[in-house]
């Protein structure tokens, strides 16, 4: 009957809980957490520019030299193949492995842009793309 009720606690449950049994005494114990929260989507507008490029520069230089790379060098297959970052707000950050794919596909058409808007969601130290589209 207590691993029935034990049982249902834990499908019924919204909450994370995790159960410990004192060795000693066989009593059984619950600590309730609450839910870890998927990361929010955030707006950038911004600059891509490759991962081997970006790396080259000095960072203090990297701000001008967002302004001259073209889309024709970021689609290069070894700067294509070190993934991409955007630039924004004075600062480069990276895209995680699906996003650099999804980044590669979107610069294959002739019509889009390195200067984007994404919607993406910060992961760790890497940004997961959502959407991305040419600014306006």
């Amino acid at each position: 009957m207590k691993k029935l009720l034990l049982s249902a606690l834990i499908i019924c449950s919204v909450a994370t809980i995790a159960f410990a049994q004192d060795a000693s005494t066989g009593t059984v114990s619950a600590t309730a957490t609450a839910p870890v929260a998927a990361p929010a989507t955030e707006t950038i507008k911004g600059t891509i520019i490759d991962n081997m490029c970006a790396g080259s520069q000095k960072p203090e230089m990297l701000s001008e030299f967002v302004k001259t790379h073209t889309k024709e060098c970021a689609t290069q297959p070894t700067c294509a193949a070190s993934g991409y970052s955007i630039y924004a707000d004075g600062k480069l950050m990276k895209f995680d492995e699906a996003s650099n794919q999804k980044i590669s596909d979107f610069l294959k058409s002739p019509t889009n842009k390195l200067e984007v808007v994404a919607e993406v969601k910060k992961v760790g130290e890497e940004l997961s793309l959502v959407s991305i589209k040419n600014q306006e």
